[in-house]
C-alpha cells in the first residue's frame, strides 16, 4: 500500500477554496475514489491555514496511482492548477 500526502498552496483563501469547489464540481474527487486500487482520496482544511488544502490519497500500489495519472479527470487537475495558482508539495510513504 502506498500513501500520497499532497500538500496544496495557494496565494488566498478564495484561490483555496476556488480550487477545491472547481475539483469537487467537476466529479474528480468522486472519479478518483471509483478507480480500481483506490483505498482513500480525501481532501482536508488544515485549522492553521486559509491558503493551504492537503489531499490523503492511499492506493494499493504505486501502480495503481501511476495509472490515476493517466486519467481524462487527473489532466483537468493541471489547468485547474495553472487557474488558481496552485503549488504542490508530495510525500510518499510505502507502507
Amino acid at each position: 500500500m502506498t500513501h500520497f500526502h499532497v500538500t496544496y498552496k495557494m496565494s488566498s483563501k478564495e484561490a483555496r477554496d476556488g480550487y477545491y469547489n472547481a475539483v469537487k464540481e467537476r466529479g474528480i474527487i468522486d472519479k478518483s475514489r471509483a478507480e480500481d486500487g483506490c483505498i482513500r482520496y480525501d481532501f482536508f482544511f488544515p485549522a492553521d491555514s486559509d491558503t493551504t488544502l492537503f489531499l490523503w490519497e492511499q492506493w494499493e500500489s504505486r501502480d495503481h496511482q501511476k495509472a490515476h495519472c493517466q486519467t481524462a479527470h487527473f489532466a483537468e487537475m493541471g489547468p485547474l492548477k495553472d487557474e488558481f495558482g496552485v503549488t504542490t508539495d508530495i510525500d510518499i510513504v510505502d507502507a
